[in-house]
């Protein structure tokens, strides 16, 4: 009121005495327009919002939009049986560790057939009436197809065996039953399983070929941190 309100000097001069009321005009210099009155409001509400967190990031900063659309680094899957044409040693190793990984709730697609793989097919029923399991039996979601576990792994690139289950897979589930039962009488497969339980004994009892080799390597590793530590303790 004070800014704009102000009584006339002349007041005194009034013979009547009254009080006159002028609007003081505004300064040439400090304009004031309409969107900047509301420069504080609005600043005050954007500030807090977005550069609540840190005060000193500029507003280009903060408007610049992060990139959602880079692509990850992606590394194939170990355990699907697609990808076991080409396995080095360390790979093997983990997969006998780990053993044969069976998905549940999977909902198998249909074929042409409307027939799809079932998990009855993970166990055989002897003529006994026993119920073994097929542990070596591994499907992928991914292709769709079944492959054997020690066969896949340990075929050698002169094997002779001609089953889709150590190379392609194998998806005609109408004939599945008695290819199962055909595989697991063959020569090869037995020779294969036969190797994937000798090395799942020698890794368990860490009997391995290497182990003499990694326990070697490991005293290296741990002198050398030694001697660092003493270098590191002179140099201080």
């Amino acid at each position: 009121m004070d800014k704009f309100v102000k009584s006339n000097s002349s007041a005194s001069m009034n013979p009547n005495n009254e009080l006159a009321i002028v609007v003081e005009e505004e300064e040439p210099g400090i304009e004031i327009s309409e969107e900047e009155g509301n420069v504080d409001t609005d600043n005050f509400d954007d500030n807090n919002v977005s550069g609540a967190e840190n005060p000193n990031i500029s507003s280009e900063a903060r408007t610049q939009p992060t990139n959602v659309d880079e692509e990850p680094v992606y590394t194939y899957d170990i355990y699907d049986p697609r990808n076991w044409d080409h396995l080095d040693n360390k790979a093997i190793d983990i997969l006998v560790e780990k053993g044969p990984i069976r998905e549940q709730g999977i909902e198998f697609p249909l074929d042409d057939a409307s027939r799809h793989f079932s998990y009855t097919h993970y166990y055989r029923k002897l003529s006994n009436g026993e119920v073994h399991d097929r542990k070596w039996l591994v499907y992928s979601k991914h292709v769709d197809k079944v492959f054997c576990f020690c066969c896949k792994i340990f075929k050698t690139s002169g094997s002779k065996s001609q089953s889709f289950l150590a190379h392609d897979g194998y998806k005609n589930w109408r004939h599945i039953s008695e290819k199962l039962k055909e595989h697991e009488n063959s020569v090869d497969h037995i020779s294969n399983m036969n190797r994937w339980n000798e090395l799942r004994i020698k890794l368990q009892k860490e009997e391995t070929i290497d182990k003499d080799l990694q326990k070697q390597i490991s005293k290296e590793k741990e002198r050398l941190r030694q001697v660092l530590l003493r270098i590191i303790a002179i140099v201080n």
